[in-house]
C-alpha cells in the first residue's frame, strides 16, 4: 500500500512538472568541452550533438526522448588511450527539464516586450555504444549529464554542462558549454505581451491587441468579404471564407468552379460535378451514355451486351427475325422456300420449280451440275477448253448455262469471281496469261447469257494455286480448272 502511494505521488509530481518543459517541439543541443579519464588520468576533449522532442510532453511530462551522437579524443593518441586516440558513438535516452518558467527572454528581436535570464535546470541519460577497431577496447555503456540553460534570445539557450560517460572499460568525466536551439520556436504559453487576454500561441498577433474572435488580432477586412486581412490571402478581392478570402477559381478550365468541382485537375462536365465520365465496364462507352455500365457491350447497343433470343448466331440488334432461327447472311431470318419443295431458296437452283434436294431443288429431268454454297458455286463437272487455247468447248455449255440461270435467280450473289488455273506444264508467264484468257472467256459467256458484267470478276492465277499434285497426269488434269467463288464483301 505504501509503495503504491509513493508511485502515485511520484506520477503526480512529474505530471505537474510538465508545465516547465520546453515549448519548442524539437530541440537541438551542442555540448562542447574537455575532461579526463577516470580509469586513467588522460586529458580529453569532446563534443556531442543531441536532438530531442517535446511532442510527447502530455504523456511524458518533463521527460523528452533524446538521441545523441558524440566524439571523444586524446592529444596525439596519448598513452594509447581510447583505441587510436579517439572514440565515436551514439546513444538513446531522455532529457529531464526542471524549473523552466518560459515566461520571457532577455532579448526578443522584432518585438517590444522584454524578458529575463531565468532558464532551465536539466538532466539527461543515455544508453550508448562507442565504436572501435578493437571490439574489446570500447562497446556498450551509458552516460549521465547535468546542466543549466540561460534563455538569451527566443528559442536560443546557453549554459554549463557536466557529463559522466562509461564506454566499455573506460570511464570519463567532462565539463563544458552547451548551446541549444528550439525549432520551431513558439511563444511561451503564459505570455500575453499585448495584454489582450490571449496568451501564448493562441495569440496570432502577440504585439497587437485584438479580440478572441480574431485570435488576438485587430479587426481588419479591406475587401469586406468577412475574412479578416490577417487570414485573407486576397485582401483586395472579395472571396468566401472557406477559400481563405479568395474567389473560387477554375483550375482545369471546365466551367465548374473549384469549390464545386470534384476533379479540380481534370476537366469534366458540370452534370458530373466537373469530373470526366468514366467507363466502368471498359467497353468504350462512357458511363453517361452506357445503359449497362456494369456489363460490357458494343456502342451500337448503348453499351449493353448483345443478346440472341433465337440462338441463331445473329445478335438481336442485327436480327430481322429475333424469334425465328435464321441465317446470318439473311439478317437472322430463314430463307424462304418459294416452290415449297423443302429446299430453301438460297441453295435451290430452281426456286420456282419443285424438285428433290438430291438434284439441288430442280426437277429430276435435268441433272444439276452446280451446288450453291455461301463461299462458292461448286461444279460437278469442269469447263473444257481447246488445247492451249481459251476457246470453250460446247460440252461445257450445260454447266455454264446452269451457272448463268442461278446467277439470274439468286440476286443475293453480288459478285462472283471466275478463276482460271493451270498445271505447271510450260512457261509460268504463258500459263498465267492463258488462265486469265480462259477466265475472261467464261465471264463473256455468262454475260451473253444475261448476267450483268458488274457481278462478274475474271482472274487468272496460272499455276500458282494447284488443287492437286503436278507429279501425275490425273493431278495435272485436276489443276487445269475454273472455279466460281462468291465474294461476300
Amino acid at each position: 500500500m505504501q509503495t503504491h502511494f509513493r508511485l502515485v505521488t511520484l506520477t503526480a509530481l512529474l505530471s505537474s512538472l510538465s508545465v516547465f518543459a520546453e515549448q519548442s517541439p524539437v530541440n537541438i543541443h551542442l555540448d562542447m568541452g574537455g575532461g579526463t579519464g577516470i580509469d586513467r588520468a588522460v586529458p580529453l576533449t569532446g563534443a556531442a550533438i543531441k536532438v530531442d522532442t517535446t511532442l510527447l510532453k502530455s504523456v511524458l511530462g518533463p521527460f523528452a526522448p533524446q538521441i545523441e551522437g558524440f566524439g571523444v579524443s586524446t592529444y596525439n593518441n596519448f598513452l594509447g588511450y581510447l583505441d587510436q586516440g579517439a572514440a565515436f558513438g551514439a546513444g538513446l535516452g531522455f532529457r529531464l527539464r526542471l524549473f523552466n518558467d518560459e515566461k520571457g527572454y532577455l532579448f526578443n528581436p522584432g518585438t517590444k516586450h522584454r524578458g529575463n535570464l531565468w532558464g532551465s535546470l536539466y538532466f539527461d541519460a543515455h544508453f550508448v555504444y562507442a565504436f572501435a577497431k578493437d571490439p574489446k577496447d570500447l562497446g556498450p555503456g551509458f552516460d549521465l549529464g547535468a546542466g543549466y540553460e540561460f534563455s538569451l534570445v527566443e528559442a536560443l539557450h546557453i549554459g554549463p554542462v557536466v557529463t559522466f560517460r562509461l564506454m566499455g572499460p573506460h570511464s570519463i568525466l567532462m565539463a563544458g558549454l552547451s548551446v541549444s536551439i528550439g525549432a520551431p520556436d513558439t511563444i511561451p504559453a503564459e505570455a500575453d505581451f499585448d495584454d489582450d487576454g490571449i496568451a501564448g500561441d493562441a495569440d496570432k498577433c502577440p504585439d497587437q491587441a485584438g479580440p478572441k474572435e480574431t485570435n488576438g488580432c485587430p479587426v481588419e477586412d479591406k475587401d469586406k468579404d468577412g475574412t479578416l486581412d490577417k487570414a485573407d490571402k486576397c485582401v483586395d478581392v472579395a472571396g468566401p471564407k472557406e477559400n481563405a478570402g479568395c474567389p473560387w477559381g477554375d483550375k482545369d478550365a471546365d466551367g465548374v468552379l473549384d469549390n464545386e468541382d470534384k476533379c479540380v485537375d481534370v476537366a469534366g462536365p458540370k452534370e458530373n460535378a466537373g469530373c470526366p465520365y468514366g467507363d466502368k465496364d471498359k467497353d468504350g462507352v462512357l458511363d453517361n451514355d452506357d445503359k449497362c455500365p456494369d456489363q460490357a457491350g458494343p456502342k451500337e447497343n448503348a453499351g449493353c451486351p448483345d443478346t440472341d433470343k433465337d440462338n441463331d448466331g445473329t445478335v438481336d440488334r442485327l436480327d430481322a427475325c429475333i424469334d425465328v432461327v435464321g441465317e446470318k447472311d439473311n439478317k437472322g431470318c430463314p430463307y424462304p422456300d418459294t416452290d415449297k419443295d423443302g429446299v430453301n431458296d438460297r441453295v435451290d437452283n430452281c426456286i420456282n420449280e419443285p424438285g428433290p434436294a438430291t438434284n439441288q431443288g430442280c426437277p429430276e429431268k435435268v441433272k444439276q451440275l452446280v451446288v450453291i454454297t455461301k463461299e462458292k458455286l461448286v461444279i460437278k463437272d469442269k469447263v473444257y477448253f481447246d488445247l492451249n487455247k481459251a476457246t470453250i468447248q460446247k460440252r461445257s455449255s450445260p454447266l455454264l448455262d446452269q451457272i448463268a440461270g442461278i446467277l439470274k435467280t439468286h440476286g443475293e450473289i453480288k459478285l462472283l469471281q471466275v478463276e482460271g488455273h493451270t498445271d505447271n506444264t510450260g512457261v509460268a508467264e504463258q500459263n498465267l496469261s492463258l488462265s486469265q484468257a480462259r477466265a475472261d472467256s467464261v465471264k463473256d459467256y455468262l454475260v451473253k447469257q444475261g448476267v450483268e458484267a458488274t457481278r462478274l470478276k475474271a482472274v487468272g492465277f496460272g499455276q500458282t494455286k494447284p488443287a492437286d499434285s503436278n507429279e501425275t497426269p490425273a493431278g495435272r488434269d485436276n489443276n487445269r480448272r475454273v472455279e466460281f467463288n462468291v465474294i461476300n464483301d
